[in-house]
């Protein structure tokens, strides 16, 4: 037996295979919305490793579900907050190439090119999902499009300036133009009516 809660609301199931569960998971989530948090048996995984367990060691599933335009709405506060705090670790970067200590700055600028594409991945999604009227959306489109292509130069430019290990183009890259870009973004996403 599985005691399983979707969005707080709380039944006991008895499948008989995990195929079983993830078809009554389905059933359950109202049409349109989409599985944001899966926790089984107290830890968070993702949903496409449900199929990872045996069905008989799950004692407990909690799902949340949301409708994706939902999603998209929440994210965009914490979007601007996650482009703020890579614009603060690019400036930081930007002073590491600066004052002569480029293995430290490209070593640090790494994981920074790993999120700024999860980045990119998350705009996108936020962009299509979000439901907006037809002249707000009118009016998101061009902003959104030149800081999208903004963006896309800047991250290019980044990844032309890392192979040829030029110091001073990456703490212009680094300190100004992605900055810059990304700051783009964050008055686009803040633009957006609640």
């Amino acid at each position: 037996m599985i005691q399983l809660e979707i969005n707080g609301a709380r039944q006991t199931v008895d499948p008989r295979s995990i195929e079983e569960l993830s078809d009554h998971l389905r059933r359950a989530i109202q049409p349109g919305h989409v599985i944001c948090v899966l926790v089984v048996n107290g830890l968070e995984v993702a949903e496409s490793r449900l199929d990872e367990f045996d069905v008989g060691s799950i004692r407990t599933l909690e799902v949340r579900a949301a409708a994706p335009a939902d999603l998209a709405r929440q994210a965009l506060g914490e979007t601007r907050e996650w482009i703020e705090r890579i614009c603060n670790v690019l400036d930081s970067i930007a002073q590491d190439y600066r004052l002569g200590r480029e293995d430290n700055g490209t070593a640090r600028l790494v994981p920074v090119v790993d999120s700024l594409h999860v980045l990119v991945g998350l705009l996108q999604g936020i962009h299509a999902a979000l439901e907006l009227d037809h002249a707000s959306r009118a009016r998101l489109e061009a902003p959104w499009k030149e800081a999208e292509n903004e963006l896309k130069r800047s991250v290019e430019g980044l990844m032309e300036d890392l192979e040829a290990g030029d110091p001073v183009r990456l703490a212009d890259r680094t300190g100004y133009a992605l900055p810059q870009s990304l700051g783009r973004f964050r008055e686009v996403l803040g633009g957006i009516p609640a």
